[in-house]
């Protein structure tokens, strides 16, 4: 019998499949600066508090889409799930491009994520 003596800890995780797109908190800061998205005050007090899961709560708010985080990634789009009733798939990427590249840009690049990420 094999007996563990040290602290145990359960590693949790989270899946989700959205469309969107993924970028890295770096870029993700740019964009926001040259969108101005949201005031550079906030940005300031993020990162003087490293408190950057704030930064996916303020995006959801203000685009209306979903984000997920891991580390220094983001992912930013809508569920599939919550296609709806009366919505073809085009429809679907057209309303969420639209709604990126209003708040990134027009070289915003789109696809599928299906991913799994650990807390």
């Amino acid at each position: 019998m094999k007996v563990r003596n040290g602290f145990v800890s359960n590693s949790s995780s989270s899946s989700f499949c959205i469309y969107g797109t993924e970028m890295d908190l770096g870029d993700l800061i740019e964009k926001i600066k040259e969108s101005n998205i949201l005031p550079e005050e906030e940005l300031e007090r993020m990162e003087e508090e490293d408190e950057w899961y704030e930064l996916g709560e303020l995006l959801e708010e203000k685009l209306g889409l979903t984000t997920y985080q891991s580390d220094d990634n983001f992912w930013i789009g809508k569920e599939w799930s919550s296609i709806d009733d009366d919505e073809t798939g085009r429809q679907f990427k057209e309303n969420v491009k639209a709604k990126l590249e209003k708040a990134f840009g027009p070289d915003v690049e789109c696809d599928t994520y299906d991913e799994e990420i650990y807390n």
